[in-house]
């Protein structure tokens, strides 16, 4: 599944203003990049997302867990708790940090926070776009166990 990001952003972790819209061949960088510029996170949109329910994806690597991490919200109501929970219990590999979700009603949606690392078929030389294309297929395979 070739995923089509249409913005892909450069941020800066301390204001969350951008730092640089992305060339098109930054896609293909390996993700480590953010773990050698650890100042920054990658935003990204794509109107495939609306597939599986979210709007955007931030990628980040968090120093504190020394994990690889996306944090987006998801488009579903709070009464499929359990069963985001217990997939993310079954598909994410535990380590410290690895995954949060938390309801906000505020603005109608789960409030997800996954580490790339722990989701099978992960490694650090993988592309930003292989990445952002694994994390597409890890939701999509969560919205059919909620079976919406």
């Amino acid at each position: 599944m070739i995923l089509n990001l249409e913005v892909v952003e450069r941020c800066s972790k301390e204001t969350e203003e951008t730092i640089a819209v992305a060339e098109a061949a930054f896609i293909n960088t390996p993700i480590s990049y953010l773990k050698e510029n650890q100042s920054e996170f990658i935003f990204a949109q794509s109107t495939q997302f609306q597939d599986i329910r979210i709007d955007e994806m931030a990628l980040e690597f968090d120093d504190a867990f020394r994990l690889y991490t996306a944090l987006f919200g998801l488009k579903v109501q709070k009464k499929h708790s359990d069963a985001i929970r217990r997939y993310l219990k079954e598909n994410v590999k535990s380590a410290l940090g690895s995954s949060s979700a938390s309801f906000s009603m505020q603005e109608g949606l789960w409030e997800l926070n996954v580490a790339v690392d722990c989701l099978e078929g992960f490694n650090e030389q993988l592309t930003i776009q292989q990445v952002y294309e694994l994390l597409y297929q890890f939701v999509a395979q969560l919205l059919e166990t909620i079976e919406l």
